[in-house]
């Protein structure tokens, strides 16, 4: 079975930055269970990865050690065309939208990122298993919910990473 970990941009700031002990026991346990975490583009956006990227141009990002040490990856392009991606993050936004009572146009785009990365991965073939390791329990509860009427119930987990889960995160938590 491959799983891939897909991580929100909440993981990272609530791990703090590279010298935080919940960085530290994060990238730890990445490494030592052998995995890699993926984020969609938009995430590595609002880590401040991209200096092009129009909603949140940066260069300094003090997340940048996980992906010059190879266990966090920026995951590759959405395909829009893909109708099982696009719907499903079209679901995402209104299923979060009415989740936290706001309007559909301020819900951020990462947060459907996450969801539709995790139909494409399943839908092409290119893991059997996703594990969402996210802060927003409304987007975790988005993509158990949608992906489970696509009939991917079984295949997806969504773990709520709170301070107590990355204080003491292991490897187990990736096998």
């Amino acid at each position: 079975m491959t799983t891939a970990y897909i991580v929100d941009t909440g993981v990272f700031v609530r791990c703090g930055g590279p010298d935080n002990e919940k960085f530290q026991r994060l990238r730890r346990a990445v490494r030592q269970a052998g995995v890699i975490l993926l984020v969609p583009q938009r995430v590595y956006e609002e880590l401040g990865g991209d200096p092009t990227a129009e909603d949140y141009p940066s260069a300094d990002i003090p997340y940048q050690a996980g992906f010059d040490e190879g266990w966090t990856v920026v995951a590759p392009a959405l395909d829009y065309t893909n109708p099982k991606v696009s719907t499903v993050m079209d679901e995402a936004r209104r299923f979060i939208a009415n989740a936290t009572d706001r309007n559909e146009d301020i819900i951020e785009k990462a947060d459907t990122a996450l969801i539709g990365l995790a139909a494409q991965l399943l839908d092409t073939g290119q893991a059997d298993h996703i594990v969402l390791l996210t802060t927003d329990k409304p987007a975790g509860k988005a993509a158990e919910t949608l992906l489970a009427q696509r009939g991917y119930g079984d295949q997806i987990e969504y773990r709520y990473a709170s301070v107590g889960y990355l204080e003491s995160i292991t490897a187990s938590e990736f096998r």
